[in-house]
């Protein structure tokens, strides 16, 4: 039995030809993300004459005088600086002292892990921007602190007095330069393309249509990498600029070769199937540029510190012995992290480097939703395309945070809710839903709010017979949730203590910081630098009910949706990408479609994965608590962008078979368009 044609064969031979070329382009840098050298400040101060506030990350005791030159010390006195720092591996960890020396003065610098553990680095440093490299010395410390350590000699004489002027600790990473990967697959996509395309339209001479694209790809790959010549090492901001500047030209082959075969499939009405094939090769090309956006990113910012939030999810990673033991945070991410580290290492890149893999995935899903659950391919890839391209989902997904993973979730469980499968049986549906739903739940344990009443209209979908099959979700979902109550109730003396303390922290960030006015439970600002979580504990009800009134909650919520999903404003920009006029007016169309149509139930998802999330937004709290709508309000967009396409789309038509058009279908047409234009 034959399994394989010639054009099977003749397609492998392409593919192969192509990854050896990429593989050589890569190799030889043509497709290289530069950054330049970069110093990243972790603490600098001057030491003037002021009581300096004590904070988490700054400790400063003993004998010490505030004065207009620093800090002093008088004869027969000592005192200590102690300063916490964050050190990533793959960068260097520079001292900067500067002061007046004295007779007498004498200072010790050292590293310390936290755990009294002390290592000595250097005695008696000379000040005057004295640089001490304590790279060595802070090898294999992720957290710790750098610890200076000053006395004066008792010598007899109060005129004889030494001062600690400055401390500077900064973080030096050399150049980055990653290869952007998802550019160099179009060169392999682009001739598998043409060879589909040509073999569909004529039936011959595909496999050197094929070769030929690939070798204007290769042309094109060597063409703007001879462009970027040579640049002085010392300007690294002209090497950061030439190394992406040229990448768009990478997608003009690909994208000619796209809109050609749509246009076949749209006029001469190829097989349906190809309409299928068109729309995966589009999803690669979508792919290929949303990675492209994110490495062109990563290589600008992958140098810098990690949030608070991602290196406490780091810490926890390393620290858990089994898959709930992740302290007060939800356990998913960090066993995910853990999973991530033990395959790959553990490094400032890799964690980025995470996130930016699971927002293609995010990608990707998004595409299959709603292409299945509209049966509109087109609609699909503009939402995909949407995403891939948004401003703040990009930084977002630099940020080694859980979101991503999070909206990986809420897509996979709103597929199974609204999506008809012919594949899955109601029971597989059922599981499916439990494995997503826990999921979302372990990432963030609050998901409760909008994963009960969606199970509630899968069941009603499915019909009253179904209802038992809502015992398997919840049973999954609880199975999986239930441990991580035990832990919190273990360790907290609170089953929804990861839950709550975030309340905590909302009540101390709105009252201690935005508004400044304090409250009852609330720790001082002082208190809040040293730990943002501090004060009485309370829950979801009582932050919004107990400290807002009735009214300031309904007016704050209120002003939250409209900033956020129905007026032009940055919050709302954040959420589709768009900030023009015209992409507001297309989602104003969008979302009267969809409000109009059968689609209305995806607005129904998108109030309910809200729900009071736009009080948190309105009062400038961080807008990525709110990214799980971003999907479903791109959707709307995407709905508004296709509607008059569609609209133009069947005018055309009509207009061809009116006769008023004439639409050219193969050569023979491209002529008698051309003899008739001659004619008028």
């Amino acid at each position: 039995m034959k399994f394989f044609s010639q054009q099977h064969y003749e397609v492998a031979f392409v593919i192969v030809v192509a990854l050896l070329m990429a593989t050589v382009a890569v190799g030889a840098g043509d497709f290289d993300l530069i950054s330049g050298n970069r110093a990243t400040p972790l603490y600098d101060r001057k030491f003037v004459k002021m009581l300096m506030p004590v904070t988490r990350d700054q400790r400063i005791e003993g004998d010490w005088e505030f004065t207009d030159q620093g800090l002093r010390l008088q004869a027969g006195h000592s005192g200590r600086v102690a300063v916490r720092f964050h050190h990533e591996q793959d960068g260097r960890l520079i001292l900067l002292l500067d002061g007046q020396p004295a007779r007498g003065f004498h200072i010790r610098v050292a590293i310390s892990d936290g755990d009294k553990r002390v290592r000595i680095v250097d005695q008696d440093p000379s000040l005057r921007w004295r640089r001490i490299d304590l790279t060595a010395a802070a090898g294999g410390i992720d957290e710790g602190w750098v610890v200076v350590e000053a006395s004066m000699d008792p010598i007899g004489s109060n005129e004889a007095s030494g001062t600690l002027a400055r401390i500077r600790l900064v973080s030096i990473y050399g150049p980055v330069i990653l290869p952007n990967l998802p550019m160099a697959s179009l060169m392999v996509l682009a001739p598998v393309l043409a060879y589909v395309l040509r073999s569909h339209l004529r039936g011959t001479g595909a496999l050197a249509y094929s070769l030929g694209v690939l070798c204007l790809s290769a042309l094109l790959a060597q063409g703007t990498s001879a462009l970027r010549g040579e640049v002085d090492p010392g300007r690294w901001w002209e090497q950061v600029l030439l190394s992406q500047q040229f990448d768009r030209y990478y997608l003009l082959p690909y994208g000619v070769l796209l809109g050609v075969f749509a246009w076949h499939i749209w006029v001469s009405k190829l097989a349906p199937h190809l309409e299928q094939v068109w729309s995966r090769f589009a999803l690669a090309g979508i792919l290929a540029m949303s990675g492209s956006l994110r490495m062109a990113d990563l290589a600008e910012v992958g140098w810098r510190p990690l949030d608070p939030d991602t290196i406490a999810y780091r810490i926890l990673a390393h620290k858990m012995q089994s898959p709930y033991d992740t302290g007060n945070r939800e356990p998913l991410w960090p066993l995910m992290l853990k999973v991530w580290f033990w395959v790959l290492g553990d490094s400032l890149l890799q964690v980025r480097l995470l996130t930016v893999c699971l927002s293609l995935v995010m990608v990707a899903l998004a595409y299959k939703l709603f292409r299945d659950y509209t049966g509109r391919p087109a609609i699909g890839l503009l939402v995909a395309a949407l995403l891939g391209s948004n401003p703040y989902l990009v930084s977002l997904s630099l940020r080694g945070l859980r979101e991503e993973a999070y909206l990986i979730a809420i897509l996979a469980f709103v597929y199974l809710i609204f999506v008809p499968s012919q594949r899955w049986s109601l029971r597989g549906q059922a599981f499916g839903l439990g494995l997503a739903g826990a999921a979302a739940q372990l990432l963030r344990f609050n998901s409760y709010t909008f994963l009960v009443p969606l199970l509630g209209i899968w069941c009603w979908r499915q019909g009253a017979s179904r209802w038992k099959l809502l015992a398997i979700s919840v049973s999954i979902i609880a199975v999986f949730s239930v441990p991580h109550l035990v832990h919190n109730y273990r360790v907290f003396g609170d089953p929804m203590y990861s839950v709550n303390l975030h309340f905590a922290w909302a009540r101390n960030y709105e009252f201690v910081i935005l508004k400044e006015t304090g409250c009852e439970g609330c720790p001082t600002r002082e208190e809040m630098a040293t730990n943002s979580m501090r004060g009485t504990q309370i829950g979801g009800f009582e932050y919004l009910f107990g400290l807002h009134s009735v009214e300031e909650v309904f007016n704050t919520t209120l002003r939250g949706y409209l900033e956020t999903y129905l007026t032009p404003t940055s919050l709302f920009g954040m959420q589709t990408g768009t900030s023009s006029t015209l992409g507001y007016a297309f989602y104003v169309v969008g979302l009267s479609l969809v409000v109009m149509s059968s689609y209305r139930e995806l607005l129904v998802v998108a109030v309910l994965l809200a729900n009071v999330i736009p009080f948190a937004l309105a009062i400038g709290i961080d807008p990525r608590l709110g990214i799980q709508t971003a999907p479903f309000i791109t959707f709307f967009l995407a709905c508004g962008v296709w509607f008059p396409l569609e609209r133009i789309s069947e005018w055309w038509r009509a207009m061809n078979r009116t006769g008023l058009f004439l639409v050219p279908r193969d050569r023979n047409g491209l002529r008698q368009l051309w003899n008739t234009l001659l004619r008028i």
